[in-house]
């Protein structure tokens, strides 16, 4: 399946609950090919931005936009287009992992493929559990079913709110190359993380997020991570 070119861009986007300002002004873009780690700590308003970006709230002010091979697009094409792994997993735990992949499969528009979903838990390393009850798993596994939800839908982008939580150091580095070797195939993935040097390896950009607002947008990498750690440690709490 053909991953689309996607130009996503946030202009001056704002977030309010109640009377607190969860996003101010932000003006960010994104292009497939692109990881961008969406850094800072917590309450920085990290979650709030992949939500609105992801199409799943809408700003209080401001505009998101999405091109799809050049051309905008709007409503239920632009949510198809972008996969959310949010922070609650949004799993069904009485399902399978089998039959959460399958479900989704169907739900994304896709034609159920056993052989396909049985490549997936495979990927992610539940082979032998995929017929197991997801309630009966670890946080980690269930991280990797819903990871696996991604690999399924065929979504063009994919953005993760604290993906890494729950796995353990080797859960890590295989999720930093699963989303590096995405990547690399030409999806766009944006994803939080209040640790800078969990992503230091794969982000091809840093976002830092301080009190709803972006204090820095440069390169990932080392230079990035440094600038992360120097911005994060010297802000305001």
């Amino acid at each position: 399946m053909r991953v689309r070119a996607l130009d996503l861009r946030a202009d001056r986007v704002v977030r309010i609950a109640g009377r607190r300002h969860l996003l101010r002004d932000v003006t960010l873009s994104a292009t497939s090919g692109e990881l961008v780690a969406v850094l800072g700590r917590n309450g920085a308003g990290k979650t709030t931005l992949l939500s609105v970006l992801a199409g799943r709230q809408n700003p209080d002010g401001g505009r998101v936009t999405l091109a799809i091979d050049g051309r905008p697009a709007t409503g239920a094409a632009a949510r198809a287009a972008i996969g959310m792994l949010p922070h609650d997993l949004l799993i069904y735990p009485d399902l399978t992992a089998r039959e959460n992949l399958a479900f989704f499969m169907t739900l994304a528009g896709r034609a159920p493929d056993g052989a396909f979903v049985s490549d997936v838990l495979a990927r992610i390393g539940l082979a032998r559990d995929g017929d197991r009850p997801v309630r009966q798993f670890s946080r980690g596994m269930q991280q990797r079913t819903a990871l696996g939800r991604l690999l399924v839908s065929g979504a063009d982008a994919w953005v993760l709110d604290e993906p890494t939580t729950g796995l353990d150091e080797s859960g890590r580095r295989w999720l930093l190359a699963l989303l590096s070797e995405q990547v690399a195939a030409g999806r766009l993935v944006l994803m939080s993380s209040h640790h800078p040097s969990e992503v230091a390896a794969c982000a091809t950009r840093t976002v830092v997020l301080e009190a709803g607002r972006v204090v820095l947008d440069g390169p990932g990498g080392a230079d990035g991570t440094a600038a992360a750690f120097a911005r994060m440690d010297g802000g305001a709490a």
